[in-house]
């Protein structure tokens, strides 16, 4: 289905460059999203509350009414995207994902993740500092650090996502697109993408805002509340971010798609193009969710961060409106309500750092135990809370609640560096 006639003239090239050749698809009722195309339907249109033949779904009022009237509809939708997409709009309900698996020890891991991630941070700062300069981006090293992490993460997810729980506000920018990416790579992983299809999505990740080098600084980092028409200039760093990258003909289309379409909804409320989710690819679905849970997460000049599960209830609450239903749901169960690199206090007083989520038992995740009850420092334990370990006192240990990085002078920085 073409939308042109939805958009602003001034984006009708880049809607007609993502092609748009149509193919009309059967599906059932509950496997429609928002903006697709219904062109026909199983039983005649002048038996459906519906003034004309043929409808938008533009509200899951629209979905509940085709469910109530009908058991098979009939889509008109782009044909590349059908076939890149059908597997998860046709598997939509009940979807099973293989999840985590860890090949290697976290504590081995971990040692190489440091490296990886190092690497991954001074090549970002060299890809920022040469689109300020409008240089040429490295594409090919890129590439070689997206597919550290998929080996990291392969082997073991934990190590590289514990590391992302260490940030620095001065270059949130940059280290930013580094969390989005390894994110990205995760819940790939997690929902049963190949090593090839990791690394694409990986590179989606890391270059989606390149566009923002070209937004002024005193916008980008103002502390303060944006004027309206400042928040429209940080809006163009979508559009910007498609024109840098679409100067290198060797890259994705895909990899520019993102950067372009990233602050997109499923709702079709987004920017720069009011695209609707069904039309939008699962790769910016899954950048889309990361990149707002990593941002949430995360302190910025103008706001504290928030907890992990206070940024798991926003994006579960914005399921279907503004995230992808089925990935949100699916990226909550990987990262668990305690994802690893979280300080906690036990019920029994003492101190630890989750280093690992359980995929079901998701507030009994594994954790290296650091402080003792009356909150000294002791030689580090790993317990797995799913297999009930008793404590001294014969009670099995449990999670009190979650700490702020810091408190009691246990800082995540400091004790990744003493396992060096």
């Amino acid at each position: 289905m073409s939308t042109k006639q939805e958009k602003p003239a001034s984006q009708t090239a880049t809607s007609e460059s993502l092609g748009k050749r149509l193919v009309e698809v059967r599906l059932r009722p509950d496997q429609l999203e928002l903006g697709m195309h219904v062109v026909r339907t199983d039983r005649p249109w002048t038996e459906l509350p519906v003034m004309l033949q043929g409808m938008i779904i533009k509200s899951y009022a629209d979905i509940d009414m085709l469910r109530d009237h009908c058991e098979e509809v009939y889509i008109e939708i782009d044909k590349e995207f059908w076939l890149e997409n059908r597997a998860g709009i046709a598997d939509k309900q009940n979807r099973q994902y293989p999840g985590l698996v860890e090949n290697v020890p976290f504590q081995v891991e971990l040692v190489k993740a440091k490296f990886v991630l190092e690497e991954a941070k001074s090549h970002i700062d060299e890809v920022f500092a040469a689109v300020e300069k409008e240089q040429i981006i490295e594409i090919e090293r890129s590439r070689a650090l997206i597919k550290s992490c998929v080996h990291s993460i392969l082997n073991n997810a934990n190590a590289l996502l514990w590391l992302t729980k260490i940030k620095n506000q001065d270059k949130y920018t940059a280290e930013h697109c580094i969390r989005v990416g390894i994110l990205a790579i995760t819940l790939g992983r997690y929902v049963g993408l190949n090593e090839n299809e990791l690394e694409l999505l990986g590179l989606c990740g890391i270059l989606h805002d390149v566009g923002k080098m070209k937004v002024p600084d005193e916008i980008l980092n103002k502390p303060g509340r944006l004027t309206r028409i400042e928040y429209e200039i940080i809006k163009q760093h979508t559009s910007l971010g498609y024109e840098i990258l679409s100067d290198y003909p060797t890259l994705e289309p895909m990899v520019k798609e993102t950067a372009l379409l990233h602050h997109e909804r499923i709702d079709g409320q987004g920017y720069p193009q009011g695209t609707f989710g069904a039309y939008l690819h699962k790769y910016i679905r899954m950048v889309t969710i990361v990149d707002a849970y990593d941002a949430i997460t995360s302190n910025r000049v103008y706001k504290s961060s928030a907890p992990a599960f206070d940024a798991l209830k926003i994006l579960f609450a914005e399921r279907g409106k503004h995230f992808d239903e089925t990935l949100v749901e699916a990226f909550i169960r990987m990262i668990g309500i305690y994802p690893p690199g979280t300080l906690v206090e036990m019920t029994n007083g003492e101190v630890g750092i989750v280093i690992a989520s359980n995929q079901n038992h998701r507030l009994r995740p594994k954790v290296e135990l650091v402080l003792t009850a009356s909150k000294k420092p002791r030689p580090s334990y790993i317990i797995n809370l799913a297999d009930n370990i008793l404590d001294a006192s014969g009670m099995p240990y449990g999670i009190k609640t979650g700490l702020a990085d810091g408190t009691y002078g246990v800082y995540l920085r400091d004790h990744t560096a003493s396992k060096d």
